[in-house]
C-alpha cells in the first residue's frame, strides 16, 4: 500500500513538473504566431516596414503571393490602344485586292492595299478588351467583262466599301519567345462583334469573327497581324445571299498612356 502512494505521489509531481513546460511551449507558439502577424501586419502599412527585416518582409510577401501570378512587363489594364492596319481583302463576289491602289474619303486619296482600317480599343483588363473599327476596301472585277456590259454591276470601275464593326477581344494567352538575342513578349487573341456595310450592294448589318497576334515594342507600341471574317448579305443582279469576305492585316499600334 505505501509503495502504491508513493508511486501515486511521484506521477502526480511528474504531470505537475512537465505542465508548465508544455504550457511555456505553447505560449511561445502562440507568441512566434503572433510575432508573425504583427511583422505581416506592419509590412502591409505604408511606411511602416523601415525596422522590418528585408528577407523576413520578403518571405512574407512569397508566402501570399500565389504561384500562378507573374507580373506582366506590358500592362494592358485602363489603356486606350490606337491602331492603322492595312493588308488582304478577299471577296466572295469580286476579285480580292492586294496591289497598291488608290481609295478616297471625301476628297482625300488614301493608298491601300486592299482594306485600310482604323481601329480604338479599351482594354478593361488584361484578358478583355471592346473595340471599334472603320474600314474602307474597293470592290473589283476583272473576270467577267460581258457580265459588266449587259449589267453594268460595278459601271466599269471599283466601287467603294465601307465597314464598322464593334468587338469584344480576349487574350487567350500571354506567351513570350525569344527572337534573336531579346524575349519578344506577345498576345494571342481572339475577336467577334456586329457592325454593319455601306456599298452599292451591300447596305445592313455584318457580323464578324477571328483572331491574331500580337507583338510588343517597347511600352507604348505593338505590332499586330489580324484575320477577320466578315458575313454579311449582298445583292447582285436580283438575287440576295450571303457572303464571306476575309481580311488578312498588319498593323502598329499605339497605347495611352505611353508609360504606365
Amino acid at each position: 500500500m505505501v509503495g502504491l502512494r508513493v508511486g501515486g505521489l511521484a506521477a502526480a509531481l511528474a504531470v505537475l513538473s512537465t505542465a508548465p513546460g508544455a504550457r511555456a511551449a505553447e505560449s511561445e507558439a502562440d507568441d512566434a504566431e503572433e510575432e508573425a502577424a504583427k511583422v505581416e501586419a506592419a509590412a502591409a502599412k505604408p511606411g511602416g516596414d523601415a525596422c522590418i527585416d528585408e528577407d523576413v518582409k520578403a518571405d512574407l510577401f512569397a508566402k501570399r503571393k500565389q504561384r500562378t501570378s507573374r507580373d506582366r512587363l506590358f500592362q494592358q489594364t485602363n489603356r486606350h490602344e490606337l491602331t492603322l492596319r492595312t493588308g488582304y481583302y478577299a471577296s466572295d463576289t469580286f476579285d480580292g485586292v492586294v496591289y497598291t491602289q488608290q481609295a478616297k474619303i471625301g476628297s482625300v486619296p488614301i493608298y491601300t492595299f486592299g482594306v485600310f482600317a482604323f481601329a480604338y480599343s479599351y482594354h478593361m483588363t488584361e484578358d478583355f478588351a471592346v473595340e471599334a473599327t472603320a474600314a474602307i476596301t474597293q470592290l473589283t472585277s476583272r473576270g467577267g467583262p460581258e457580265l459588266e456590259r449587259t449589267f453594268s454591276v460595278l459601271e466599269n470601275q471599283p466601287r467603294r466599301q465601307l465597314m464598322f464593326d464593334a468587338d469584344l477581344v480576349y487574350s487567350l494567352a500571354h506567351a513570350k519567345m525569344r527572337f534573336g538575342g531579346s524575349i519578344t513578349h506577345f498576345d494571342f487573341f481572339i475577336a467577334g462583334g456586329g457592325g454593319v456595310v455601306d456599298s452599292v450592294l451591300s447596305s445592313g448589318i455584318a457580323g464578324n469573327g477571328g483572331f491574331g497576334l500580337k507583338f510588343f515594342l517597347g511600352n507604348a507600341f505593338a505590332f499586330r497581324l489580324d484575320l477577320r471574317d466578315h458575313v454579311f448579305r449582298q445583292q447582285l443582279l436580283a438575287e440576295q445571299f450571303w457572303v464571306n469576305d476575309i481580311t488578312a492585316t498588319i498593323g502598329l499600334s499605339l497605347f495611352l498612356p505611353t508609360r504606365m
